[in-house]
């Protein structure tokens, strides 16, 4: 019996992360009573067969069932569920039991209609912080049914075909399918910890508050080191660097660099960079706009005394949009670095230009028009006899139409509800 109960158990595992919805065959008729209780459906058990003295008694689920999910727990683990699928049994439905709870907690009570802006804000700020409660309570409950702290919602994601688990794949794909699993739940918790705190917050952070985010912060380090050995906590920093880096530094960007050198410029990135800060998107929070000015100069110097100059300004040009549309447009096309670089510096050039001229009170709508009229005629000659024929054809095929609209008036729509007379 035991083997085929697994055999079960194993296939209800695979239809409950197939629906968010509930438990696969009974989960729809559960309802919740008491926090942490469950109620169990009632069905009438199948007809017993004839009684015959080498027949075991027929095994039926409701055997199992119990209003109480500690009970519940152990009576799966006593027929030999295995720990991943009570786990893969018991989260969705915690999962809909709290979903449920937060729901009715959320129903207005009254009608509000008549309420001040400051009363409804009032009462928005108390169904948070029950909604937190809530969290909490869901938390603490899974952690004493399966002995760590865990999220359906992460394991959801990790099992679904989309972005995220992409991203998660090509991130953590160095690690275990375990030990990726659980990253993943530490980063959707603490995630949630900080949105949590900010909204309560209302998005506006005292300076004694701060501390508090920098703790969440803290913890989420401590538990990814805790989860790794220190070679592969390291590999996840700058993994983590480049996820958040932005550097560009890529031969689609007009940067050789080779695999090593990339790595050793992530490590520099980690040294002047909170990383796991800013993958929990708290950087701002935490530090002042100054300090992250710092950082970031700390770190120009350094990439700057190891690329070396040639490089460094190859590196710099590549953080530019308009850099970029040059080079990805004419890459193949038989134009020098010394060509490129000139014809970037004449679209630069011309972008600084027309910002002037749009931002001259003194100029009439006409006066600007004629003016950026003669840049954009000055800026296309000055690229063509750079590019070239052919490398000034692929530019324009793919960015022609950026070159003309940010070089010309914006375009303004007439005011909602005005007939344009033609």
């Amino acid at each position: 019996m035991s083997l085929a109960l697994t055999g079960a158990l194993l296939v209800m595992n695979y239809a409950l992360f197939r629906s968010h919805g509930g438990i696969s065959g009974f989960g729809e008729e559960r309802k919740v009573i008491v926090t942490a209780k469950r109620l169990v459906r009632q069905t009438q058990p199948a007809p017993a067969p004839a009684a015959s003295p080498t027949n075991a008694p027929s095994f039926h689920w409701s055997a199992l069932e119990s209003a109480d999910y500690a009970v519940y727990a152990a009576n799966l683990r006593a027929v030999g569920c295995p720990e991943r699928t009570l786990r893969d049994i018991l989260l969705p439905d915690i999962e809909k039991f709290y979903e449920e709870r937060e729901h009715k907690m959320r129903e207005p009570a009254e009608d509000t209609f008549w309420q001040t802006s400051d009363q409804r804000d009032a009462l928005q700020r108390q169904r948070e912080a029950k909604a937190r409660a809530l969290t909490l309570e869901k938390r603490a409950l899974i952690q004493r049914l399966l002995g760590a702290e865990l999220s359906y919602q992460a394991l959801k994601e990790l099992r679904t075909d989309n972005m995220t688990s992409g991203i998660v794949d090509l991130l953590l794909g160095f690690l275990e399918v375990a030990k990726s699993d659980q990253l993943f739940t530490v980063h959707k918790l603490r995630e949630e910890d900080a949105r949590d705190f900010l909204t309560a917050v209302e998005g506006i952070l005292l300076d004694e508050e701060i501390p508090q985010l920098q703790a969440v912060r803290d913890r989420y380090e401590r538990e990814l080191g805790a989860a790794l050995r220190a070679d592969e906590f390291e590999e996840l920093r700058l993994r983590l660097a480049v996820i958040g880096g932005e550097q560009k530094l890529s031969r689609r960007a007009g940067v050789n660099v080779t695999g090593a050198e990339l790595r050793e410029i992530y490590r520099l990135y980690t040294d002047t960079h909170d990383v796991f800060a800013k993958t929990l998107n708290l950087e701002g929070e935490i530090y002042p706009e100054g300090m992250q000015e710092k950082g970031d100069a700390a770190f120009q110097e350094l990439l700057r005394r190891f690329l070396g100059p040639e490089r460094f300004a190859d590196a710099e040009r590549a953080q530019d949009g308009l850099f970029r549309e040059l080079f990805e447009s004419t890459e193949n096309r038989g134009v020098s670095k010394a060509a490129l670089v000139q014809a970037y510096e004449a679209r630069r050039a011309a972008a600084a230009q027309a910002a002037q001229i749009l931002g001259d009170a003194q100029l009439s709508a006409d006066e600007r028009a004629l003016l950026l009229a003669a840049l954009r005629a000055q800026t296309t000659q000055a690229l063509a006899r750079s590019l070239g024929p052919v490398g000034f054809d692929a530019y324009v095929k793919t960015h022609g139409q950026q070159l003309t609209n940010s070089l010309s008036l914006p375009v303004t729509q007439p005011p909602a509800g005005l007939i344009r007379v033609k």
